[in-house]
């Protein structure tokens, strides 16, 4: 009774003291370093000789923190000049609800409203006015602010509004239940460290109560009511519940394995039915639950699992054999024109590799402008082209390479950690996992920093166990070198270096011994990956700002959501990312089948299997993927468009790793069921596979290519417009290649076309003109949008014998890819020869008519 009542004392005092001290009447000039949090939908500071300010958006809005239900007396510095218009009317809400609503004069005037605010979570004051747009000024602007006032109505109080002393007073309860949970014997040192933390952890509540709003913005007050009352109810509930999870152990290991296949059932299941739809709530919820009971049926038959004998090296060389080639196969097949259209990066990326290779000067380390990358894929990129001559499955074969080799680099890094069958499993399922696909097969750089990272991580797990030091000094080197590598590949690359040291440490693990006789070899690692990176760390020293522009402009701080700021947006990614793998995955067309989960069924229900046994194994190595798969969500966690494939891909190889732990467990629990089962459960894995792979194979060729909101995100036109110039210049037929080539004016500034077209010499029609005289046969190509006076002044420009021709397709069989014109059969032929080759529907298609 005597510490239930100190606990109490010393997680409520601090909010006392602290509600005391607190200062909750702020004043903000919108030129503060701080106006960005509360700010939202606003443009840059802008100056005139007696005020600085901002104007916002038609749409914007101004975050209150720190006020938790109580209400607020809000000043506004405001000025709408509309160039002798009549003034504007602002109109306030709150979620919904309506604040306030008012005329703004043209001259600065102050503006004064009360408003409630949410108890918990962010309060968001929607600022709405109709949008004006001055002469020569393309923005679309709603009034102009150049300060905010902010203040409760009803003074200070002794603690903070009730739910937020619930909240912050619940840190220290936690604290103290959880620890006497996890160690409930009471000694000494153990007791003056559980007080030494939730002391700790009621100052961190008074300091969050002695200043409301800072706190209101880093630590809101999120998840209410679940949070606290979920955990407390689930740490209070647990001894209790220890009789009843005895009873339930006891029944799993009589049931045996028909626990652990109906579980695996159960969770396959549910994952097709929230594919199909069904309420994510109860969908994983019910997900849960079969893992759980699938995982402790494991856990229970652990004496009956079985080692990795009868796998010889043999077999084990062939399996990787055949993987590789799959994921070869399925990279390399119809990569010229799957996914059908180039998009603009990509042809960006190829000018820059032409330049590095025609111009000896130019030697990048991270591109800026035009890509705002690290340039390794340029480096690899750039012989490749001067080989091949520029076109589309040329620049993206480093980036298919790439992706072909990661099954192989998967088993590398995974097999002294999971075993054999394992990795395998998991390489074979990366190898044709759509996700995987959809980033490989296009000239990006996603693919290279996880390929490196993985190959550092196998290269740095053996050189830990090789008792020669100097071995394992110079294959730390590598490692390390390899991990520092990445950095140069893509922007996730920057987190190698920290995946590589948190695996190093799992390792290691807590066996000092082990970390002192690893000293020289961790020395070595850092010391090559400090050499490898100082390009890189030169380059952001002297433009610390181009480096980090992509990233910040992605930056969740930055993000402009008029409904929550940034902790809530993290809990909200958070959500997003731990249902893209069963519920809905990445919108963007270009990454992936939009909307679709991440990983299709089979592998999907035996990655969160995986998922629960490293959970269950927390101690053990097993849990590093895991590990690994919590430190490669953190670009997509951090940043915007949740869940983005391509930010996230760090996590397709861990995912893989843990759906064939999964697997690899439930066939190894078969050791001690009949001969029947054993051949049952071989079935199964092979019936695993083959499902597998036909699902992704059908849904990356067959139903990604047909649907529209893959397709469009594509630069369709001028992928076309080039190819056609390409075919004209390489064809074989000398009639098609005397064919002379003319390109719209708009056409051949994009990026698409001018990469298509480096080596080439292409005319251009500049709407009434064209480039040189007309000598033969010729095709002029048009935008599909061109109005009627630019196709009257095509066909005049041709001269009399010009014609309109049947132009192609996008998929859907409608929607024209271009207006083409031409002079000679020749043109009709160049047409016919370079777009109905392409197999519809997946590529452009010609119209007959």
């Amino acid at each position: 009774m005597r510490r239930g009542v100190l606990l109490m004392l010393l997680a409520i005092l601090p909010l006392l003291l602290g509600a005391r001290l607190a200062q909750m009447d702020r004043r903000l000039s919108v030129e503060d370093p701080i106006a960005r949090r509360t700010l939202v939908g606003f443009y840059d500071v802008e100056r005139n000789p007696t005020d600085v300010f901002r104007w916002s958006r038609p749409e914007a809005a101004l975050f209150l923190f720190g006020f938790d239900g109580r209400p607020v007396q809000v000043m506004m510095r405001l000025a709408a000049p509309r160039g002798g218009a009549d003034p504007p009317t602002i109109l306030i809400s709150m979620r919904g609800r309506p604040v306030g609503a008012f005329s703004v004069a043209p001259g600065w005037r102050r503006y004064y409203l009360i408003t409630p605010t949410d108890p918990a979570g962010d309060t968001p004051l929607a600022l709405r006015t109709a949008a004006y747009r001055p002469p020569g000024d393309g923005r679309d602007l709603g009034v102009a602010l150049s300060d905010v006032a902010t203040s409760p109505i009803d003074g200070s109080a002794w603690l903070p509004p009730p739910v937020r002393t619930i909240f912050l007073a619940s840190f220290p309860l936690l604290g103290w239940l959880s620890l006497i949970w996890r160690q409930p014997r009471r000694t000494p040192a153990g007791m003056r460290l559980r007080w030494g933390i939730v002391a700790f952890l009621a100052l961190l509540g008074g300091v969050a109560a002695a200043f409301p709003i800072e706190s209101g913005y880093l630590l809101p007050t999120v998840g209410w009511p679940w949070w606290p009352l979920l955990p407390l109810a689930l740490v209070v509930a647990w001894r209790p519940a220890q009789p009843l999870r005895k009873r339930a152990a006891a029944r799993l290991r009589e049931a045996g394995q028909m626990v652990v296949w109906g579980g695996a059932i159960l969770a396959l299941t549910m994952v097709a039915a929230l594919r199909l739809g069904l309420s994510p709530a109860i969908g994983m919820t019910a997900l849960v639950a079969a893992t759980v009971l699938t995982v402790a049926a494991l856990r229970l038959n652990a004496e009956c699992t079985a080692d990795d004998a009868g796998l010889t090296r043999y077999h084990e060389a062939a399996a990787l054999a055949v993987i590789t080639a799959v994921a070869l196969a399925l990279r390399i097949y119809r990569l010229d024109d799957l996914p059908s259209g180039m998009w603009r990066d990509e042809a960006r990326h190829g000018l820059l590799a032409l330049r590095i290779w025609n111009d000896p000067a130019y030697r990048p380390v991270y591109v800026v402008a035009g890509a705002d990358l690290p340039a390794l894929l340029f480096y690899l990129m750039a012989p490749v082209l001067a080989i091949t001559g520029p076109g589309v499955g040329a620049a993206r074969l480093v980036s298919a390479l790439a992706g072909a080799l990661m099954p192989l680099a998967l088993w590398w890094a995974a097999r002294p950690i999971l075993g054999v069958r394992a990795s395998l499993y998991g390489a074979a399922l990366l190898a044709w996992a759509s996700w995987g696909l959809s980033m490989s097969r296009w000239a990006f750089p996603a693919t290279l920093d996880h390929l490196l990272e993985l190959t550092a991580i196998g290269v740095m797990w053996r050189a830990l166990g090789q008792p020669v030091r100097w071995r394992a000094a110079v294959c730390m080197a590598l490692a390390g070198a390899l991990a520092a590598l990445a950095a140069y590949a893509y922007h996730t690359g920057r987190l190698a270096p920290l995946v590589f040291a948190a695996l190093t440490a799992v390792r290691l693990g807590r066996d000092s011994g082990a970390w002192r006789r690893a000293l020289p070899a961790l020395g070595a690692a850092a010391i090559a990956g400090i050499i490898v990176l100082l390009p890189l760390l030169t380059f952001i020293a002297s433009d610390f700002e181009g480096y980090n522009r992509r990233t910040g402009a992605v930056a969740i701080s930055n993000a402009q959501n008029l409904e929550k700021r940034t902790m809530a947006l993290v809990l909200d990614n958070i959500a997003r990312y731990l249902g893209m793998w069963h519920v809905a995955g990445d919108p963007n067309g270009r990454h992936h089948a939009p909307g679709a989960p991440m990983l299709d069924p089979l592998a999907g229900t035996c990655f969160a299997i995986g998922v629960g046994l490293a959970i269950a194994n927390w101690r053990s190595k097993t849990s590093a993927p895991l590990l690994w798969l919590a430190l490669a969500l953190i670009p997509g966690i951090f940043s915007t468009n949740a869940p983005h494939a391509m930010r996230s891909l760090g996590a397709l190889a861990p995912s893989c790793m843990l759906a064939g732990m999964a697997l690899d467990a439930s066939i190894r629990s078969t050791r001690c069921a009949g001969a029947q089962q054993r051949s049952i459960a071989s079935a199964v894995v092979v019936a695993t596979f083959i499902v597998s792979l036909a699902f992704n194979v059908w849904l990356y060729f067959g139903e990604m290519p047909r649907n529209p909101a893959v397709y469009n995100e594509f630069d369709q036109t001028e992928t076309a417009a080039g190819r056609v110039a390409r075919t004209a210049a390489t064809a074989n037929d000398p009639r098609l290649r005397a064919v002379q080539i003319f390109l719209d004016r708009r056409l051949i500034e994009r990026d698409t076309v001018r990469f298509l077209t480096s080596d080439l010499s292409v005319g251009v029609f500049d709407g009434i003109r064209l480039s040189e005289a007309v000598t033969g046969d010729a095709l002029l190509i048009l935008p599909p949008d061109a109005s009627d006076s630019e196709r009257a002044a095509a066909l005049s420009a041709l001269g009399p014998a010009a014609r309109e021709l049947p132009p192609p397709l996008l998929p859907d069989g409608k929607t024209q890819l271009f207006l083409a014109y031409g002079v000679g059969d020749g043109a009709q032929w160049l047409l016919e020869g370079t777009f109905t080759m392409r197999s519809a529907p997946d590529g452009a298609r010609m119209r007959t008519d």
